[in-house]
């Protein structure tokens, strides 16, 4: 059972969208609680029942946060609970794995060489082990087992490791890789919606019924939250590693997850430990057991020791760790704001409050929109998730586009440029995009919503038609993302965070702060608001070169600007409790950019060859034009493994990947790179036909 190419790709791009979307909410939240819990303070006259209380400044608001370790006196009617992020990613995961490996399984699913299978038993093995992973490791937890921590851990660590086992030994070493992903992200959100979630409602409800709750539902609780907190570097980790054939098609690839889990497992502890604010003396054991299982995977990998590749993966580690932890912390605050419910005999200048349920602890937020009488020292900021953003995204399109910039920033058919040249139009545009933007903003231009929106979606749109204009259609994509990023993280470090540091201060010297100061402070984070969807398909989209290297990328990137603003202004609103019948206005203009998207990148009809095409000659022209790339030994110097694993040196193997043969060598012309093998509109005619009667 197969999908279309055309088809495929677009459900694809679609859902992985929204899988990245959710899966930023559910475990950027998780990594705010985390790390909210850890910052918790005491003091003697704390309301009965309260652990502990933080103050945080975030978008120009000051948040009182109380954490109640058993519920108080008395509960309020609306409670926030925390499911439908972890339930989403599970969905939007499930069907990205039918549409990538169920629906196109003789090719991403089934290796040949490992293990002959039809692709209805690939499928069913599938989806039996991801029951099965389920099971077998919630009977783990409710054994006695589950009551020792230490061998709890080893024996969940064992189950990952035979099932990776044993995924090596019968899918191809994506398919295996993404499976094991697949069952760790299944225990985790299987926690929230099989355990964590019941428990907290059976707790509450006996709290509002004035009843004692059974304290093993919080203990149950707590274990599988801490589970999840481990769980999620690894699978993070697990995901990302999945586009490298350096570990996927490693001859020891099971061991590599094995490593993966143990190196990402302590980074969190250590992670975790330094935000207890535990001296690195206490974790410093971590270190070791970090270099040794992640240099382990090193050595294992089937790529040469000093690889780009390596630098590649972690940093795209890191930038994804940091990205979810700003963008999931954003969406959080969001949501939150449209939550806050005002209510009578609250202290003076608090805007609203709400009652949160997280990880078996009650929380009660109040939001003061100007500061109270009196402000302790120690105020939560929420800016180096953004930075640290902005730096791994910069080292990642330092590794992956500067230092290999004829593979992937140059195009010599779109303009023949050196490496130095194109790495200073890359620098120069990132920086004249910023001065740009402010500019419009600080300018009259800026006192009109409205205006200003429309000229910075211009100011975007000429910047992809330039970007399309000089870099190969990668590079060009990856650069409108990384523009949008960098508007993004200087708003925080610019003007967000020292304009809301200014009024801080002026409040804690008993003066009245500039007003002008968080009226910036709330434009510029408006903007970031509306650009964080966008930003995500930008990246996402990059990966898609029916996207990035269609004729008219430059208007598709403005329609995935325009689109992923309007979805996130529905989400907004949505938020705020406006009727969706006065929402609807939205959706068509949404569905009307995503079909104009599909009608931009319909593949035109292609001229093949008119004559016959033998199996010889078919392989003759991939091992010429595509093997010096796609081969277990890469001639091209620039290679070191074949991409995505994905080997063009036999018939057989031609075979198995002539659907994507077909998109990105015929329909989209995306491969070779660059052309640099000097692929012939004649060749790509005659492998077209050969494809097209198989």
């Amino acid at each position: 059972m197969e999908l279309e190419p055309f088809i495929a790709d677009w459900l694809n791009f679609a859902i992985r969208w929204g899988h990245m979307i959710a899966g930023i909410a559910w475990i950027g939240t998780s990594f705010y609680f985390v790390a909210l819990d850890f910052s918790l303070k005491t003091r003697p006259d704390l309301p009965q029942g309260v652990r502990g209380e933080a103050w945080e400044v975030h978008g120009g608001g000051f948040y009182h946060v109380q954490k109640y370790l058993s519920a108080p006196a008395t509960l309020p009617e609306h409670l926030t609970w925390f499911k439908w992020e972890a339930y989403l990613t599970w969905v939007t995961g499930f069907f990205l794995l039918a549409v990538v490996y169920y629906f196109n399984a003789s090719a991403n699913l089934i290796d040949p060489a490992i293990a002959e299978l039809a692709p209805w038993q690939a499928i069913v093995i599938s989806l039996i082990s991801i029951v099965a992973g389920w099971a077998i490791y919630d009977g783990l937890c409710r054994s006695p087992i589950g009551q020792k921590t230490g061998l709890l851990a080893a024996c969940v660590f064992a189950l990952i490791l035979g099932f990776a086992f044993i995924f090596t030994h019968l899918f191809s070493g994506r398919g295996a890789f993404i499976h094991a992903g697949v069952i760790t992200g299944t225990i985790m959100a299987a926690n929230v919606f099989m355990v964590i979630i019941p428990n907290q409602r059976k707790i509450t409800a006996a709290l509002i019924r004035g009843e004692t709750p059974d304290p093993r539902l919080g203990a149950i609780g707590k274990q599988r939250s801490l589970h999840n907190t481990y769980l999620t570097l690894p699978v993070l980790l697990m995901m990302v590693s999945n586009h490298f054939a350096m570990l996927t098609d490693a001859p020891h690839a099971w061991l590599l997850v094995g490593l993966i889990f143990i190196g990402g497992a302590a980074l969190r502890h250590f992670l975790v430990r330094h935000e207890v604010g535990d001296p690195l003396s206490r974790t410093a054991w971590t270190l070791p057991v970090i270099f040794v299982s992640l240099g382990g995977a090193w050595l294992l990998s089937s790529s040469p020791l000093f690889s780009l590749d390596w630098a590649n993966l972690f940093i795209r580690w890191g930038h994804m760790i940091a990205g979810i932890a700003w963008i999931g912390t954003s969406f959080y605050f969001v949501a939150l704001d449209f939550s806050l419910r005002k209510e009578p005999g609250m202290p003076a200048g608090v805007g609203g409050e709400a009652w949160e349920v997280h990880g078996g602890g009650f929380y009660h937020v109040r939001k003061y929109l100007t500061a109270p009488e009196t402000l302790p020292k120690d105020l939560i900021w929420f800016k180096w998730e953004a930075y640290l953003t902005w730096v791994t995204g910069f080292l990642l399109l330092v590794v992956l586009y500067y230092l290999q910039a004829d593979s992937y920033l140059i195009d010599p058919n779109i303009m023949p440029l050196t490496q130095l040249q194109a790495i200073g139009i890359s620098i120069a545009s990132l920086a004249l995009g910023w001065v740009l933007y402010t500019a419009l903003c600080k300018s009259p231009i800026g006192r009109s919503t409205g205006l200003l929106a429309i000229v910075l979606f211009a100011m975007l749109l000429a910047f992809a038609w330039g970007y399309t204009h000089v870099f190969s259609g990668r590079g060009a994509f990856i650069h409108i993302g990384a523009l949008i990023g960098t508007l993004m993280a200087a708003n925080v470090f610019m003007v967000i965070i020292p304009n809301q540091r200014k009024i801080t201060a002026a409040l804690l010297k008993g003066e009245k702060p500039d007003p002008r100061l968080g009226s910036q402070g709330k434009q510029r984070s408006l903007h970031n608001t509306y650009l964080t969807l966008p930003v995500l398909a930008m990246m996402v989209s990059n990966h898609f070169p029916m996207i990035t290297d269609s004729p008219h990328a430059w208007m598709l990137a403005g329609l995935i600007i325009l689109a992923g603003g309007l979805a996130r202004h529905f989400l907004v609103r949505t938020e705020v409790g406006d009727r969706h019948a006065d929402l609807a206005w939205m959706l068509p203009l949404i569905g009307a950019a995503l079909a104009m998207g599909l009608m931009i990148t319909q593949p035109s009809k292609l001229v093949l060859f008119p004559g016959e095409v033998t199996d010889a000659e078919a392989l003759h022209i991939v091992q010429t034009r595509c093997a010096a790339c796609h081969a277990e030994y890469p001639a091209d110097a620039t290679i070191k493994v074949a991409p995505k694993g994905v080997h063009l040196e036999t018939l057989e193997q031609l075979k198995r990947y002539s659907a994507q043969v077909w998109v990105q060598s015929i329909a989209n012309k995306a491969m070779p790179l660059g052309n640099r093998t000097g692929m012939l509109d004649e060749e790509r005619a005659k492998l077209g036909t050969w494809i097209a009667r198989q």
